[in-house]
């Protein structure tokens, strides 16, 4: 009978490790009715297990509370919110770095509810907290860029993500980094646009080598790059991506049209006028016609017309510029 108790006893941890697991996989894919599944029943479990006061239960709280707070449902997550932030301020020192996710989870509701400032004093508390743990304080960059996100400070928004830790990137952050340094890009905010999209490149390089995306990111940052003034950090970033793209996709991809009139541009300007020509031509060459959201999905339009004119245009700009200086 006690080989069977302890037997229990341990399929019963393995059960809330796994659903917990779930429930944490589900939240980070935007399943948050699976993930409320999950946490409805470890949050059960830890009560009976631990009790309803302690501070393992209110982690299973707070989880369920970013899961009902992820469907919109701000009343069913308030008393959630609220009794896991009574029992943190139980817990000083709080005995886990995730207990800080709390306060994190106080600050999305606060900021649901149109209270930013105190959103952001949640936020930087959690900061304090989290002890330079480097999961809490990825989470608490993401949080702050949502916030500066839903008031619309782009600034605060680029600084947020492009400080979330490189080993602590995920997946899901490559196309919020992407956009926002685009974003920052057109506004003119040059340096907040390279951080960002060294950050997305920094992670398409790390979970997907020698594939699309690490070029298609990398030519991104290239771009930025030559905006900035790095000349060489552009031209080996530009570089590198066209040879990536032919690699993977072949000469006449459309998305490396963009990153030939830049390199173009580049050699143009370092004294390299026979690589701008050839990188010109290419362009000139190239009778692709169709783009997808895949080739370029933060480019492509709607319209049905070609593309590639506008690349096309600014290549024969650059080849104009090339014969004006051989005749001078």
């Amino acid at each position: 009978m006690a080989a069977l108790g302890a037997l229990s006893a341990r399929r019963g941890r393995t059960d809330l490790a796994t659903l917990w697991q779930r429930g944490q996989a589900a939240l980070a894919e935007g399943r948050n009715a699976d993930a409320e599944a999950c946490f409805r029943a470890t949050l059960e479990t830890a009560q009976r297990r631990f009790g309803p006061e302690h501070w393992r239960t209110a982690l299973q709280i707070n989880a369920l509370a970013q899961a009902l707070l992820g469907q919109g449902r701000l009343d069913d997550a308030t008393p959630l919110v609220e009794r896991a932030m009574s029992l943190f301020d139980r817990w000083s020192p709080i005995p886990h770095p995730d207990l800080a996710g709390i306060l994190l989870t106080g600050a999305t509701m606060e900021s649901a509810r149109g209270r930013h400032a105190q959103a952001t004093k949640l936020v930087e508390r959690a900061r304090q907290e989290a002890k330079a743990d480097p999961s809490i304080l990825a989470a608490v960059e993401r949080t702050l860029a949502r916030l500066a996100a839903s008031v619309g400070d782009g600034a605060e928004q680029a600084d947020a993500l492009a400080r979330i830790p490189f080993e602590r990137l995920e997946p899901a952050d490559v196309k919020a980094l992407a956009i926002c340094g685009l974003a920052r890009q057109r506004q003119g905010d040059i340096q907040r646009a390279v951080r960002c999209l060294t950050s997305a490149h920094a992670l398409a390089e790390r979970e997907s080598p020698g594939e699309f995306a690490e070029a298609f990111y990398r030519g991104l940052l290239g771009e930025a790059q030559a905006r900035a003034g790095q000349d060489d950090e552009a031209l080996r970033s530009l570089e590198q991506a066209v040879v990536d793209y032919d690699a993977v996709v072949g000469e006449h991809h459309p998305a490396t049209a963009p990153l030939l009139v830049e390199l173009a541009a580049l050699r143009l300007r370092s004294g390299d006028a026979a690589g701008a020509l050839v990188a010109c031509r290419r362009v000139l060459s190239n009778r692709t016609t169709r783009t997808t959201h895949a080739d370029d999905p933060y480019r492509v339009g709607a319209s049905g017309e070609d593309p590639l004119e506008p690349e096309r245009q600014r290549a024969r700009a650059l080849l104009s510029r090339l014969r004006s200086s051989e005749g001078g």
